[in-house]
Order: C-alpha cells, then sequence, then structure tokens
C-alpha cells in the first residue's frame, strides 16, 4: 500500500493577543494554495527516501520515523515548501509525512496528537489547525504555567481553534519572497518566546483591531476593511517584537516589499511569521494581476530581487489518497 498526503503553505497574520498573563500567542493565520508538500510512503525494510526537490526534508523524515517509533519506510518527496521563509514548512511537511506513515502502518492517531508527537503548537497552532481545515483560524494560544510557556504535557495542552471560517475565493495574495534571506527558527526564537512580556496598550489596539474590525469584515466580506485591520495589526506584532528583529520588520528588503504593495493598491500587507516572506491582500483576480505586475517592476526598482507569485487561500485540510503500484 502505497499513500499520498497533500497539504500547501499558510500565511502567519500575527497574534490577537501576545500575553495576558495567563495566556499567550493567540494566533491568526490562512492557509494559501501555494506553494505545496506532497509526499508518498509505503512500507519499508529500513529507510528510503527519494527527494525530488531542492528542498533538505530529509532530517525530518528521520525526525517523524523516530517520533513514531516506526523503524522503515519508503519516503517520496514530490513536492515541498521552502524552509525558513515564514511559510508553515516544517508543520506542514512533518504532519504530511506522520499522517502518510500512521495510515500505511495503521495507527490510529488524530491530527492534534501527530502534532503533540512531532512537537508542533507549542507556541502557535495555527500550522496544525490549517492543516487539518484550511480556511481563516484564530487559535486559543497557550496556557502560560507560571508565566512561562512549557512543554506540552499532552495533546489537550495544545491550542485549539476558537474560530474557523473560508476565505473568500475573490480574496487574492500577492505574495513576495525576498532572495537569499531567511527567517528564525525554532531553536532561535525559543528565547524570546518562552517568556512573553504583557503590554497592555498594544494589547488593548490587537483587541479592538481583530475583534471590532477584522472579523466582522470578513463575516461581511468587506475586503479594504479586512486589509486595514490586518495591516495594523501586522505593524503592533512588529512593533512587540522590535527588539528581537531589529525592527518591525526581519529586514530591509521585507519592509521595502510591505511598503511596495501597499503603495500598489494593496488593502492589507505584512511579513509572515518571522519573515522573509512578505504579502499584500487584494479583491478580484484583475486587481491581483495588476498588483504582480506593479512588484514586478517595483522590485527591479527599489533593488530587491524576490520571488513573487498570486495565490488564493486554501479552505479545505490535506488531502489523502491511495496510489496504486
Amino acid at each position: 500500500m502505497k499513500v499520498e498526503v497533500s497539504s500547501s503553505a499558510r500565511l502567519h497574520f500575527g497574534f490577537y493577543t501576545i500575553s495576558t498573563g495567563h495566556m499567550a500567542y493567540g494566533s491568526i493565520g490562512v492557509a494559501i494554495s501555494e506553494p505545496t508538500v506532497t509526499v508518498q510512503v509505503s512500507r519499508f525494510d529500513g529507510l528510503k527516501v527519494r527527494n525530488l526537490t531542492q528542498v533538505k526534508i530529509e532530517q525530518n523524515v528521520k525526525e517523524v520515523l523516530k517520533r513514531l517509533k516506526i523503524s522503515g519506510a519508503e519516503v517520496t518527496i514530490l513536492n515541498a515548501i521552502p524552509r525558513h521563509l515564514g511559510l508553515g514548512s516544517t508543520t506542514q511537511s512533518e504532519l504530511s509525512i506522520a499522517y502518510a506513515v500512521s495510515k500505511v502502518y495503521s495507527r490510529s492517531c488524530s491530527i492534534r496528537q501527530l502534532a503533540f508527537m512531532m512537537k508542533r503548537g507549542w507556541v502557535s497552532g495555527i500550522g496544525t489547525a490549517l492543516f487539518e481545515h484550511g480556511g481563516f483560524v484564530l487559535d486559543t494560544g497557550r496556557l502560560l504555567k507560571k508565566g512561562r510557556i512549557c512543554e506540552p504535557e499532552s495533546s489537550d495542552e495544545l491550542p485549539r481553534i476558537m474560530y474557523r471560517s473560508s476565505f473568500p475565493r475573490n480574496w487574492y495574495f500577492i505574495v513576495a519572497v525576498p532572495k537569499g534571506i531567511r527567517g528564525f527558527d525554532e531553536r532561535e526564537e525559543k528565547p524570546f518566546l518562552e517568556i512573553p512580556e504583557s503590554n497592555p496598550k498594544i494589547e488593548r489596539q490587537l483587541h479592538e483591531a481583530v475583534l471590532l474590525h477584522m472579523l466582522p469584515a470578513l463575516a461581511r466580506k468587506d475586503a479594504e476593511t479586512f486589509g486595514k485591520a490586518l495591516t495594523k495589526v501586522q505593524l503592533l506584532v512588529g512593533k512587540y517584537f522590535s527588539k528581537h528583529q531589529h525592527g518591525e520588520f526581519c529586514c530591509w528588503e521585507t519592509e521595502q516589499l510591505v511598503k511596495s504593495l501597499l503603495n500598489g493598491g494593496a488593502y492589507g500587507a505584512g511579513q509572515s511569521s518571522w519573515g522573509p516572506t512578505a504579502y499584500g491582500m487584494i479583491e478580484g483576480q484583475k486587481r491581483g494581476e495588476n498588483l504582480l505586475g506593479y512588484m514586478l517592476k517595483s522590485t527591479d526598482k527599489i533593488g530587491v530581487e524576490s520571488e513573487l507569485f498570486m495565490v488564493q487561500a486554501r479552505n479545505r485540510g490535506f488531502s489523502c489518497k491511495l496510489v496504486e503500484t
């Protein structure tokens, strides 16, 4: 039996709350249609990995098998999400591999249980939630223990979905990835995420932006108001983390891309997770194509070599199918 599992990247919009004293990092995000991860898994004595991509993912395969306590499998990587760009590659890749392996070896595990075993979702639960359900999600954040984010003792301690909605099909994202730059990885982010600091002013502004503007706008399908709220959230979160990333954005290149997206007509724009990926949101395919064309010219003008593409939200979770051999 060979099982194929596919998922795709996500944009992390930041947090609607960073720390209230008892909980932290209530997260916001959306699944997007590209780039994708696709893996095929079958039983095998020992480990055999065929990676048909340029993304180094072999170590992730080994970690998944180790944590599932399975000695062997044949794993083929057909597509992979580039690493350390703010697109959620590790969570999507490891959950895809883990789910496929669990099916091949008849393990009965929920997505949350797999996430716990893979050590995903310790801070933000967006990646796990979007893998399973797609769409737009707010999670519950993590409960603090003595003011600290601690290693969860069970899957029950991982963030849960607090709100989930399909994203309008005619809302598009222009994604801009500056070349040669990487964001923080989990080892690098841990020291300043482990003990979150309270900032009542930023907390209040985040709550207002999300609860009074972003969510009502999504319900009304009001793209412009949603975009304005999204930009505000991104700037507030960037301000909070500015002392760690030396500014409201991870780098000069991402800041320039965000400014260009807004100047080109994006309703909202920001940095996904730790970057360097920037994105702009727009309504309508024609406006999206116009913004993409504007960015192609703008990046040349400002001297930021970037990969640029237009995507929609992915409003469903991962896919799984049997492959004939």
